[in-house]
């Protein structure tokens, strides 16, 4: 007795020595993919000065914003242990219909904007109800509705192509504040602020961690977990709702198959999972994933100043998809005995 009471019982050492080395993991990360851009450019512009002109750039950064903006929806998504497959269509049946709007019925862009905010929760509310409250799987769920959403693009365009929409929506979507930078990257910018905000500093933020981290510990922790896996749908919605009038308004074209034809749901998940958030969830950042985004646009444009046909570009994405993975699970070897000791 006398040994017991010179020896209490070990307690779970807290919570954040082990967020540490994680928050460090990541920014690791985009510290890496940085380096890793700066030197990409560095030797493709070597053999091909036009990749470096200032024009390319723009270019590169004005390309990278549609996938940024659908991959800081999908990091909330991943973050959780969950993933988004119909974000494709929700960007391209947007896009469609704002698109047509603006041509035939001359739809003002303010008013687009909330349509298409709309458009995004709505569908984005489909997929969260299904996976919330119903309790299908997440990948079951998004790819039945990359399905759904899909035919319903189809359907409302009746097999026509966008085009010609207004000089409004052109200038929102390719005009520059200020020499070199487009004012599309500028709303990026912003946009990944709030994010890193929401998950920062919000108690929804904190939930969306702690579901992707442990579900059971979250519930019995009185964390409100339906709640918030219904809410990463919804942003995951909005913001790919809001990415498709992007999409119309920089392209000023688009057709029944926008979105799924350019294979944005895998493009925005290897661009999640290259910025360093975990595909198992509870761990990533909306920095890593808009970095992510920029590398994969960076990545397909060297290919195609190399002369590397368009068609390995899907294979290219896949292979960063496995390399990023197995990056994920060398990066959480080191925390494994942390995570055994708060166990």
């Amino acid at each position: 007795m006398q040994a017991t009471a010179k020896h209490p019982p070990t307690t779970s050492p807290p919570a954040e020595p082990r967020s540490r080395p994680v928050r460090g993991a990541v920014r690791h990360r985009s510290i890496q993919l940085i380096i890793a851009m700066l030197l990409l450019s560095v030797v493709v512009g070597a053999f091909h000065p036009g990749f470096v002109a200032r024009g390319n750039i723009e270019f590169i950064m004005l390309d990278c914003v549609v996938l940024g903006l659908i991959a800081l929806g999908q990091t909330f998504v991943i973050i959780s242990r969950g993933i988004d497959l119909s974000v494709a269509p929700i960007m391209g049946l947007t896009a469609v219909v704002t698109g047509l709007m603006a041509t035939r019925d001359a739809l003002p862009l303010g008013t687009a904007v909330l349509l298409s905010l709309a458009i995004g929760l709505v569908l984005g509310a489909v997929n969260g109800l299904l996976v919330s409250v119903v309790r299908i799987p997440p990948i079951i769920v998004t790819l039945g509705t990359l399905g759904l959403f899909g035919g319903l693009q189809f359907l409302y365009t009746d097999g026509d192509q966008v085009t010609d929409v207004p000089a409004g929506y052109a200038t929102f979507g390719n005009a520059t504040l200020v020499p070199g930078l487009p004012r599309p990257v500028v709303l990026l910018v912003a946009l990944t602020l709030v994010c890193w905000l929401v998950l920062r500093y919000t108690s929804f933020g904190r939930n969306v961690f702690a579901v992707g981290n442990n579900e059971r510990a979250a519930r019995a922790a009185g964390i409100p977990v339906r709640l918030t896996v219904f809410g990463v749908y919804l942003v995951s919605g909005l913001l790919a709702g809001f990415a498709g009038l992007v999409y119309i308004a920089h392209t000023a074209a688009a057709t029944a198959t926008t979105g799924t034809a350019e294979n944005v749901q895998l493009q925005s998940i290897a661009a999640v999972l290259i910025g360093g958030t975990a595909i198992s969830g509870g761990r990533g950042g909306v920095l890593g994933s808009v970095l992510g985004s920029l590398f994969l646009s960076l990545v397909l444009t060297a290919l195609v100043f190399s002369g590397v046909p368009a068609i390995w570009n899907t294979a290219g994405e896949g292979v960063l998809i496995l390399v990023a993975v197995l990056l994920e699970a060398r990066l959480s070897r080191p925390t494994a005995g942390v995570e055994g000791a708060t166990s």
